[in-house]
Order: C-alpha cells, then structure tokens, then sequence
C-alpha cells in the first residue's frame, strides 16, 4: 500500500493552532494608567490617560507588539506678525512599541500624534482659529524622547490655502522593560528660524 504524504507540517500546524487560539481568545485587555503629566505655566492641570494592549504575533520568531494610546494636553502660544494666537486642546499620542527578535536589534517605537482638536483665540482681535495637523516618526526605543512638529492653523472659516504654522512639542516617557508609555506633557511655541 502507498502512503501519502501530508502537506501540513508540524510547524505550520502549530502556527495554525496559534492563529486560531488569539482569534477565538478575543482580543487582549486593555489596562488604564492616570499620569499626572508636569504642569507649565501655559499647560492646563489634566490628567493624562493612556491604555495599552500587548500582542504576541507568531511568526517564524515570537515578535511583540506594544500599543499605548492616551490624551495630552496642549497648550501655547505662537508669536505671529499678523497676530499672536493661543492655542489649547487635547493631542492624542500613539505609541506602538515592536520588538525585533530576527535580528535581535533594539524594540522600536512607532509615535503618531493628531493636532486636530486644536483650537485658538487671537490675543489682538479674538478672532477663533482651528489648528491641525499629524505625524508619526518611527525611532529605537528610549526612556525618554522629545519629539517635535509643525502645524498649520488658520482663521476659523478661511482654508488652508492663508494656513500659518506654530510648533508642537511633546515630551515622552517610556518604561523601557514593559515598552509602555508612560507620560507625556506639551505645549505650543513659535517655529524656530
């Protein structure tokens, strides 16, 4: 009698099993952490909430990926010839923290940030402005990071085509042992030359 060979080897029935199992299971819990973030003189006292998820993705190689999310609060002023504008609201902060187990480099983080909750008032006319603007930078993983940007804002019922540009910076902490986000404060500035 023939025997038949079997197309399906033990690996990749442990890699099914593996993907069914993280299916079925749902997905991960979501954890909340309350940071009390540094208080500048232009920064509102909120408390920043960040959650975050942990995966194990199969592979050939056990790659982890850490995701936190949370609410930072922004404030500032961008110094303008036309006018000075004060700008407040809420930033939200992605982290997405990836180790790297094929070549045994450094976890990377992955930050994305969203400006367009921005709003502002002019300080000579009150006239209402909006702000926007997103980015994400990809960086190793580090304690902490600064990461800066800048943002288009306009009149409230202009477009983007008069838009000026302030500066976001955002300050990050990250525990490094759990790749979790950890805090982070902001503000507004004038661009630099």
């Amino acid at each position: 009698m023939k025997m038949r060979q079997s197309w399906i080897t033990p690996g990749a029935l442990s890699l099914a099993v593996a993907i069914v199992a993280s299916v079925v299971s749902g997905p991960p819990a979501i954890a909340q952490i309350a940071i009390q973030p540094s208080i500048s003189a232009v920064q509102p006292a909120v408390t920043t909430t960040l959650s975050s998820t942990v995966a194990s993705i199969s592979t050939s190689s056990a790659t982890t990926a850490t995701r936190t999310i949370g609410l930072v609060p922004i404030a500032g002023t961008v110094i303008d010839a036309q006018e000075s504008v004060t700008f407040h609201g809420m930033a939200q902060v992605s982290a997405n923290v990836v180790t790297d187990p094929d070549f045994g480099g450094w976890p990377t983080a992955v930050i994305s940030i969203d400006l367009s909750s921005l709003t502002g008032i002019g300080i000579s006319t009150g006239n209402a402005y909006v702000g926007s603007g997103a980015a994400i930078v990809t960086r190793p993983l580090g304690a902490a990071d600064t990461v800066q940007l800048t943002f288009p804002y306009f009149m409230r019922g202009d477009n983007a085509v008069s838009a000026r540009v302030g500066m976001a910076s955002f300050n990050l902490s990250f525990n490094v042992n759990t790749m979790k986000l950890t805090g982070a404060t902001a503000h507004i500035d004038s661009p630099g030359p």
